[in-house]
């Protein structure tokens, strides 16, 4: 058992030695029960099979459930996730609570038998983990909606979109993702009050949007269309003053 950074509950760690037990003791628990000599103890061997088969079941599901739990805890920290995904978040808000309320209980008495052994901890595990995989579902769709509304995020991976997408009160977030979703972008150039005016190439070169303006919302996938529409825009002028340009010459 380890604290997990600054969430207030534990993980499991290290449990490599555990299951390499458990698969030795049920190798030999069966190989037990195939003796001409178990008929004795037939009946506690097994039991003890038995126990010893949903103790790794139960492992198994637990080890499951912090997998997803590790992933999507930093997800729905984010208010604005939360806001936007209400049905996921109330889905995660279940699980975490029964997260948190297992592992107090296994840090009171760390020890696998006795945690193992708490009533309804399988079936809780087995449903935690049919909750996170409709999580996960409702979380890939809401991704896929984004990208379909700004198609320039398929050049983002899950990750980085969810950065993006986690802080849209903050539009500077967007700044070091740009490059992928825009070749020619290095950077937005903001103003007060996070109004952008122009862009900047990787290389510095600055392009005003000659006089348009861009007021970033919480939609990130519609203004960051308004920055595309102003890129076409802005290039075609700069490139219609600089034949100008030429033909003076």
């Amino acid at each position: 058992m380890v604290e997990y950074r600054d969430t207030g509950t534990f993980i499991l760690r290290g449990l490599d030695e555990i299951q390499s037990l458990f698969d030795d003791h049920i190798v030999k628990t069966q190989a037990m029960r195939g003796s001409p000599f178990i008929k004795p103890f037939e009946r506690r061997v097994r039991e003890w099979e038995e126990k010893l088969l949903s103790m790794q079941e139960t492992l198994d599901e637990w080890l499951k459930c912090q997998s997803v739990w590790l992933y999507l805890e930093p997800i729905f920290a984010s208010e604005d996730i939360m806001r936007q995904m209400p049905t996921e978040a109330k889905r995660f808000t279940q699980v975490d609570r029964l997260w948190r309320k297992v592992m107090v209980a296994t840090v009171a008495k760390p020890n696998v038998l006795l945690a193992t052994a708490q009533e309804g901890l399988l079936a809780s595990f087995q449903e935690a983990n049919r909750l996170l995989e409709l999580i996960q579902k409702g979380l890939n769709d809401y991704l896929e909606k984004k990208r379909l509304a700004f198609a320039r995020l398929f050049f983002l991976s899950n990750d980085e979109l969810l950065q993006i997408l986690s802080e849209t009160k903050d539009p500077m977030r967007v700044q070091p993702h740009l490059g992928k979703c825009f070749e020619g972008i290095g950077k937005l150039v903001f103003e007060e009050n996070n109004v952008i005016t122009g862009m900047y190439s990787a290389e510095g070169e600055k392009v005003m949007f000659g006089g348009e303006t861009i007021q970033p919302s919480s939609m990130v996938e519609q203004w960051l269309v308004q920055v595309e529409t102003c890129m076409f825009k802005s290039m075609a002028r700069v490139m219609r003053e600089s034949q100008i340009g030429r033909a003076h010459v």
